[in-house]
């Protein structure tokens, strides 16, 4: 496939995630999605063709959208020359911001990636998001931290969701805010994601266990 017909193909793409998303936001995500979108003039060829695995395809695709526009965003600024931790908090907050757009479309999905046959799907875009966001902080840890690092900041960031998606973004900002402290005042890092873990909702516990 040569980059001509790439782009052609991305620009279908996100042409039926815009449609999709005025969908979801009335009817919420379902196996009938691919219906509506025909309904609404979306070719069936292009549906199986694009997003062969039907709405889960369409929902990892808008989740991939929102990546690449935080990507983005972080280049047009120096954020190498903050402290690591005030890089993640920015960059959470872009983050945010960038959800905070589409907001009824993105609760809509966090509502439906919590139900508990989407527990792998939830963990898989979970793991992503968190995995980006250290990459986009500058992180390069191979040991031990690698991984505890992804665990304590996914906890941190599912319930700065919580908050955003019942309250505010402001709201969800200082969640995100105290969280760091607390974690920043534990020395060692094997204790940090137990703290944090320990004092998650009890309906967060599980998808990340």
């Amino acid at each position: 496939m040569n980059s001509k017909e790439n782009n052609i193909n991305f620009k279908k793409k996100i042409e039926i995630l815009k449609i999709s998303k005025k969908i979801v936001i009335e009817e919420g995500w379902s196996k009938n999605l691919s219906k509506k979108l025909i309904e609404n003039k979306i070719k069936s060829t292009d549906l199986t063709y694009l997003f062969p695995n039907g709405y889960i395809d369409i929902l990892n695709f808008a989740l991939s959208q929102v990546n690449e526009a935080l990507e983005k965003k972080i280049k047009k600024i120096n954020i190498i020359n903050f402290p690591v931790s005030k890089r993640v908090k920015k960059i959470l907050s872009l983050r945010l911001n960038i959800l905070n757009e589409d907001k009824i479309f993105y609760k809509k999905t966090f509502n439906h990636l919590l139900l508990p046959h989407n527990t792998k799907l939830m963990k898989k875009n979970l793991y992503n998001t968190v995995d980006n966001i250290w990459y986009f902080a500058g992180d390069n840890s191979t040991d031990f931290s690698f991984y505890t690092k992804r665990f304590s900041l996914a906890i941190i960031y599912v319930n700065a969701l919580f908050v955003f998606y019942n309250k505010n973004i402001q709201e969800s900002e200082l969640n995100i805010e105290n969280n760091l402290k607390k974690i920043s005042k534990i020395p060692k890092i094997k204790n940090r994601f137990a703290f944090i873990k320990d004092n998650l909702p009890i309906f967060l516990k599980g998808i990340l266990n």
